[in-house]
Formats: structure tokens, C-alpha cells, sequence
């Protein structure tokens, strides 16, 4: 094991009085079994034979215990530092700069408890640079010498100096053998109306179809009912996510779903849309919907 996730895995340890146990689901396959831990929010964790996958690693997301002041008030310094009072400029890319997001902050054994009694990943998947999904201090605490790190190019520059990272643009495929990752789109459609914004730019994310023991799995990050979305084929398992505004109404979600014909999907990233309307939607649709507990609150947490 990683020394600095063994570190935390024993300190978790100490504050709690017990490994926190994840959920985990069971998949047969042609190749085997696939095992499922709906982690939290919009992190999946897949296990397959040696292949240990996590997507989208974070700390901060609804349910995980909240930034200490003492954090933020090191983020707000550095904030002074660097811009004064004004609001920063905006970078040249259009992401954020890294070392002033709440995703900088050191990490403290609590935040880390949803990750405890998981193998050492064997590779890291992050769709785009939201800190709910790009956390490089979480990265670079469960990583080990020999994990892959696959980032959206956007984010290539966001990982505070997590060595190592690969990049995929949409259409990419990169080939591990018995494991196959491709990268697909992840977007928005339109603007959204109240906020005049598209949170997720097409070509800046990727979601992903993870193919491994004979079984497509399709994780689709943030992003609306896309022609590429309902145009996916042959997917086992997908991962769906439904909160407006940033992604999908559960009612958006469950069409999007119908056209793709998945075996199972597990919507996740939620948060206070409600997951059952989506199953009603799906009635009679063939599809297994599997609704899981993505908000279960650790220790430390006041959400």
C-alpha cells in the first residue's frame, strides 16, 4: 500500500474505531465478476482481477466532511496575495487557478474515509477539472508509483504537480490489454437559462466507456442528454448523473437512458434530485435500475 494512504487509512482508523466499509455491488461477466462501489457523489469505484479503477476521486462534494477554517482561511491569504481585493483574471483556458480552489487544500485523514480498505487503484479517470471530480491531493494520496492517471487535455494543467498524468481528448482510446478505455463526450447542450452559462463546454471533459471481463461500463461525468450520449451502444453498465442545473432532470436522464438501452444504470451525482422519479420513468423500459446511497455522511461532515 501507498505509504501516504496507509498513513491515512491508519489515522482513519484511530478517529473512527473502524475501517469504513463501502457498499459493493457484484456484476457476473463472461470474464468473471465485476465489483461496483458507489463511493460518493461522482466517484465510482469498478474491480475487476487485478484492475482496481477509481473515477473522479474527491474530498469536497456533498456528504464529505466540510473545508476546515483554518484551510480556507490559507486559501483566502493566497488569494489576497495574489489579486488583491478584485476578482482574479480569467486564465487563458478558462479553468480556474488550481492553487486558489478549495481542491488545494492538504488533506486530513477524515476527508479520506470513504477511500479506506480499497486495493491501491491500478488507474485514475477524471472527466473535468470541477472540484468534485479533480482532486489532485486526493490523487496524489491514493496513487501509487504504478497507477495510471488519465485527464481530460483541459486539465492537464490543473493537477497541482501530480506527475505522470496522461491525457484524452473525445474519440480517444487508449488499449491496457485486458482493459480498454475510451473517451467520449461530455457537455452541455445549451446555456443555462437562470445562469446564462454552459457549466460544461463540449471538448472539455470526457466521459468514459470502460470495457473490462467481457463489460462495457459507460461513466458519463457532467453532462446533459447529448446525440452521442443516446447513440451509445452495447453498454452494460452506465453511470448517469441527474441534478439540474449543471446536468439532467431524472426525467431528461431516464430518456437519454431509454435511447442507450443500457443492462443496468446507477444514477449517481444526484444530490437532491430524486433518483426514484427516474426509476418510475424507466418503468417497463427493461432496464435494471439499481439506486444506491451516494450521500452517506462520514465523519467530520455537517452537510
Amino acid at each position: 500500500m501507498n505509504v501516504r494512504l496507509a498513513e491515512t487509512v491508519l489515522a482513519v482508523s484511530l478517529l473512527s474505531g473502524a475501517v469504513c466499509a463501502q457498499e459493493v455491488d457484484t456484476v457476473r461477466t463472461v470474464g468473471g465478476q465485476v465489483d461496483i462501489l458507489p463511493i460518493g457523489h461522482g466517484t465510482v469505484g469498478l474491480v475487476h482481477g487485478r484492475h482496481v479503477v477509481l473515477i473522479d476521486p474527491a474530498r469536497f462534494v456533498p456528504a464529505q466532511p466540510d473545508v476546515p477554517s483554518a484551510d480556507l482561511q490559507q486559501l483566502a491569504k493566497a488569494y489576497i496575495a495574489k489579486f488583491g481585493a478584485p476578482p482574479p483574471p480569467t486564465p487563458p483556458d478558462g479553468e480556474p487557478i488550481p492553487e486558489l480552489l478549495v481542491s488545494a487544500v492538504p488533506v486530513r485523514p477524515e476527508q479520506m474515509a470513504r477511500f479506506v480498505g480499497l486495493k491501491p487503484p491500478t488507474l485514475i479517470l477524471v472527466t473535468h477539472a470541477h472540484t468534485d471530480h479533480l482532486d489532485p491531493r486526493a490523487i496524489a494520496a491514493l496513487r501509487t508509483p504504478e497507477t495510471r492517471l488519465i485527464v481530460p487535455t483541459s486539465a492537464k494543467d490543473m493537477l497541482l504537480g501530480v506527475p505522470g498524468a496522461q491525457t484524452m481528448a473525445n474519440g480517444e482510446r487508449i488499449d491496457f490489454g485486458d482493459l480498454v478505455v475510451e473517451a467520449v463526450p461530455m457537455y452541455n447542450m445549451e446555456p443555462d437559462p437562470q445562469f446564462r452559462s454552459v457549466f460544461h463546454p463540449k471538448g472539455r471533459g470526457n466521459g468514459y466507456i470502460i470495457s473490462v471481463g467481457g463489460t462495457r461500463v459507460y461513466v458519463a461525468g457532467d453532462t446533459g442528454c447529448t446525440p452521442e450520449m443516446m447513440g451509445l451502444k452495447n453498454i452494460d453498465l452506465a453511470f448517469v448523473p441527474m441534478n439540474l442545473p449543471y446536468t439532467m432532470s431524472p426525467a431528461q436522464a431516464a430518456a437519454c437512458v431509454r435511447a442507450m438501452k443500457p443492462r443496468i444504470v446507477y444514477p449517481y451525482h444526484y444530490f437532491q434530485a430524486d433518483p426514484a422519479a427516474f426509476e418510475s420513468a424507466l418503468k417497463g423500459s427493461g432496464i435494471e435500475v439499481r439506486i444506491r446511497d451516494w450521500y452517506v455522511p462520514v465523519k467530520g461532515s455537517t452537510k
